[in-house]
């Protein structure tokens, strides 16, 4: 690093906004009262204060009352001119003093100033603690991007590590939190808290809300990450203020937890309800996933495939019908959500089998279609809260055929680890009898059609009943599939490694969009697809995937 602004950038700090930092402080007043600081019994601290946004809404008259600490020499300057009368201090609250926090024998040496440890020690005194702690989390160093592997290798890290609580010791926010709690146990106090939502919900940090983080919740609100200097624009998550009352033991998913939505102007626009449940209720336990015995070619796409990196995933499960990559539980994941026709190379990923068909393909629509925005990019995706129409399910199943995450395809003679494997594609749609009518111009396939067997979701839609959306997809679809058979002599099929009858409507579709043919074909594929997408989407939220 060559200087402050590179470390901050590396440790995730993110000066808040002033808008917001004021409106935070109206939430307070919310649950402390007006002008709660003139009493004298409060004493608030800000332990990763930046240059101090957060306190400088509040009258002078407080200042005298406030701590501030920051890391780094050019905001406690900052922090000096504009709140002088305030005791602010250069410090490390993730390593200085730790061991005499939370090994009270040894406390031959403090970096605490004195005048806030006599503070502390008060038990008439009451502590509001307002703080926008640093984001950053370590990353595994095979990661794409710089790595921030060393980032969170804290002395606190290391006691929340000997006490298991997970993946949560990356994140230095959490870190805060952990020591803070030590710090202000049996106190009474308040935390302000900005910061991401997903420790709330999230599967990794379940351990810490059950051992940690059970605070009374008062109140608060969010707003979009893109507000904060040095954010993604693209990419946007929510920040949340929240405001807890810290010794007031309760855990989360006891809590009715609603945050106001605030725009870019701070004025409020909604209302968010953020749910803690129980990971065991999360969509992707819904899914059995049978054990991965058989070696196949692993892809890392639709027709490519990976094999130099270490961890391969190359098994499937007896009976494969498919790849499912279901990554994650939450919005944050919906991109890496797709289906192939052999194994991914994802942690995410596991194999469809005819025993979980129903619920992969319903599992795979649901965290697809509907649209992520920064106000839901942590929301949890849940299992259903009752019992699925058949309906519902048909119209999953079709929509995920024509769905652009749909990677499924079919290769010959794949060489992988000196065998050759054969990659049927399974979901090919239609029955071989109906396409034996159409027009085919490869002779090869039409003699491969002689003696070839109906593919698994053929003989699966042939036993439902659809909806009339789902059919619309269908016809439309067929027409596509009738005009790329009825073409194939003119197509480049090698560009896709087309070979076989059964090839993927991935594959159709770019061979034929390759050479812009049938575009009006397509036009109407996708109106009827979206109809049937909107008929899906409000029942998403009546069935409880997402509240």
């Amino acid at each position: 690093m060559n200087n402050d602004l590179e470390k901050k950038r590396f440790h995730g700090e993110f000066f808040t906004p002033i808008r917001f930092a004021r409106k935070a402080l109206e939430y307070i007043e919310k649950t402390l009262g007006k002008e709660w600081w003139k009493s004298g019994e409060y004493r608030i601290w800000d332990m990763a204060s930046g240059t101090g946004n957060l306190e400088i809404g509040l009258p002078k008259d407080s200042h005298k009352y406030i701590y501030l600490s920051t890391l780094f020499s050019d905001e406690l300057e900052f922090c000096k001119r504009n709140l002088p009368t305030a005791t602010t201090f250069q410090y490390d609250y993730l390593n200085d003093d730790i061991e005499n926090i939370f090994d009270s024998k040894n406390e031959s040496t403090w970096k605490l100033p004195e005048k806030l440890r006599k503070d502390l020690a008060n038990p008439k005194l009451k502590w509001v603690i307002l703080i926008n702690p640093p984001y950053a989390t370590s990353q595994d160093a095979r990661k794409k991007g710089e790595s921030k592997k060393d980032v969170s290798n804290t002395v606190v890290r290391k006691i929340m590590h000997e006490q298991n609580l997970g993946e949560s010791s990356r994140e230095l926010a959490m870190q805060f939190i952990f020591r803070m709690k030590k710090e202000l146990l049996e106190r009474e106090a308040f935390l302000g808290l900005f910061y991401k939502i997903k420790h709330l919900n999230s599967n990794n940090d379940k351990k810490l809300r059950d051992h940690i983080f059970k605070f009374s919740y008062q109140n608060g609100f969010m707003f979009s990450s893109s507000n904060f200097s040095g954010t993604s624009k693209n990419s946007p998550f929510p920040v949340a203020f929240m405001f807890w009352d810290i010794n007031k033991e309760l855990h989360l998913n006891k809590q009715n937890i609603e945050l106001d939505i605030l725009n870019d102007d701070a004025d409020k626009i909604g209302i968010k309800k953020v749910i803690t449940v129980d990971r065991k209720l999360f969509l992707n336990k819904w899914i059995k996933r049978p054990p991965a015995v058989n070696k196949f070619p692993p892809l890392g796409s639709a027709i490519n495939l990976k094999t130099k990196n270490k961890d391969r995933r190359d098994r499937i499960a007896n009976n494969f019908l498919a790849s499912f990559m279901s990554a994650g539980n939450d919005f944050q994941s919906q991109n890496q959500t797709a289906l192939a026709s052999a194994p991914f190379v994802s942690a995410g990923a596991l194999s469809i089998v005819p025993e979980n068909f129903e619920n992969a393909m319903v599992v795979h629509a649901v965290r697809r279609i509907p649209k992520a925005t920064w106000k839901n990019d942590r929301d949890q995706f849940l299992q259903p809260q009752k019992k699925l129409s058949a309906d519902f399910i048909d119209n999953c199943t079709v929509w995920n055929f024509f769905s652009n995450s749909n990677h499924t395809t079919a290769m010959k003679n794949v060489e992988y680890e000196k065998n050759i494997y054969q990659i049927n594609n399974h979901f090919f749609p239609f029955l071989i009898n109906e396409i034996k009518n159409w027009e085919i111009t490869d002779s090869d396939f039409k003699l491969a059609l002689a003696s070839a067997e109906n593919r698994f979701v053929a003989k699966w839609l042939k036993k439902r009943k659809l909806s009339k959306e789902a059919k619309d997809v269908m016809q439309a679809g067929k027409e596509i599939y009738k005009f790329y058979f009825g073409n194939l002599h003119k197509l480049r099929t090698n560009l896709y490694k087309i070979e076989t009858w059964d090839a993927g409507f991935w594959q159709i579709r770019k061979v034929l969009q390759e050479q812009d043919l049938c575009k009006d074909l397509f036009i109407n594929l996708k109106e009827k697809h979206i109809i049937l997408q909107n008929k899906i989407l409000p029942q998403i939220y009546d069935y409880r995937f997402l509240v």
